[in-house]
């Protein structure tokens, strides 16, 4: 083995640091050159990753053995409380996935969401996204939509909508709604149980929103919706921390193909009098290395990442309408990780 000081100093030009480490470092340098995006997007990860999951959590299951489904299921029964509440920062905050974006006060949080979805790539490929989803307001599908524009004006469309108003302050709407939502909510049962989120109403307010849904507010949710479909952004959340908490090695942790009809919305929008909480779902299988059969999973994870925007009325002239309330929790989304729903066979004697 021979010494940088010797290459440097001490040995023969053939044998010099110019002959033997130039072309190293050259080679290192154009790697980074060529490979800098991949490289930046792997520490911002690995931040990210390090920034909401507790590190005793992500040091256990990184590091754990299962030899069975049950043992999987016992584990995550145990670490219920953890899973169901990963807190994941807004995109558009500073230090969070590069941007450089906003602070605390309500003119930075605007300012920052607006300069979030003005990206133009970002906007693409996040209505591209939200075209493979099945989008659903209170129960109402939601038109696909080809822009920014477009998809406001489908979602002011359906606020509008008398229906949407009935499922809301109506008491008879309130049961019609929960009928409906749990036979969409049978799709997402998991292991920890139904989820319980959906059913749309049921607030301490019957107050009708009639008149109440202006034009701000609809860019709003239009704007948050296309943040949730943000694959680089939110929509990769959960996949990535999936992964980090069960992928290793030997298995591959793989987005779910839906086969037949889809049921329920992969983004739930459900607006209350007070709030509006939009809740993104997904599925991710998890295979053995290499992947023979898509229909070889060797477990399967549902995935819910929630957002609460909360609303608050507001006085112009003689019109009172519902404008979104900055609170220190704006944009905040939570991450609940379960397994899917396993029935116990026993065993045959």
């Amino acid at each position: 083995k021979v010494s940088f000081a010797s290459l440097a100093f001490l040995s023969s030009p053939d044998n010099s640091a110019e002959t033997h480490l130039a072309p190293l470092l050259t080679k290192y340098f154009e790697y980074l050159q060529m490979d800098w995006k991949s490289l930046v997007s792997k520490c911002e990860l690995e931040r990210m990753l390090r920034t909401v999951l507790d590190s005793d959590l992500r040091y256990f299951f990184k590091n754990a053995v299962f030899h069975s489904v049950g043992h999987i299921l016992d584990e995550c029964r145990r670490e219920r409380e953890s899973l169901d509440n990963i807190a994941l920062p807004p995109p558009w905050k500073e230090g969070v996935f590069g941007m450089a974006g906003g602070g605390d006060t309500k003119g930075d949080v605007d300012a920052a969401i607006k300069q979030y979805c003005s990206d133009p790539a970002l906007v693409k490929q996040a209505l591209r996204d939200l075209r493979r989803e099945v989008i659903t307001v209170n129960g109402q599908i939601l038109p696909p939509a080809h822009s920014h524009m477009e998809l406001a004006e489908h979602l002011g469309q359906i606020l509008n909508s008398k229906k949407l108003m009935l499922s809301v302050s109506s008491p008879r709407g309130r049961k019609a709604s929960m009928k409906r939502s749990t036979k969409r909510r049978s799709n997402y049962a998991s292991d920890f149980g139904l989820e319980l989120e959906s059913d749309f109403s049921g607030t301490d307010s019957d107050a009708s929103l009639a008149g109440k849904i202006d034009v701000g507010l609809v860019d709003v949710l239009a704007r948050r919706l296309l943040i949730a479909a943000s694959r680089t952004g939110t929509g990769g959340d959960a996949y990535f921390v999936v992964c980090d908490l069960f992928g290793g090695e030997e298995v591959e942790v793989v987005p779910h193909k839906s086969s037949g009809t889809v049921n329920q919305g992969t983004i739930e929008i459900i607006i209350k009098p007070n709030s509006v909480i939009i809740k993104s779902h997904a599925k991710f299988d998890i295979f053995s290395k290499p992947i023979v059969s898509e229909s070889d999973a060797l477990i399967q994870f549902h995935a819910t990442t929630t957002e609460t925007v909360t609303l608050q009325e507001s006085r112009e002239s003689s019109f009172i309408t519902l404008k979104e309330k900055k609170t220190s929790m704006t944009g905040w989304r939570t991450l609940a990780i379960r397994p899917a729903f396993y029935e116990r066979i026993p065993e045959m004697h």
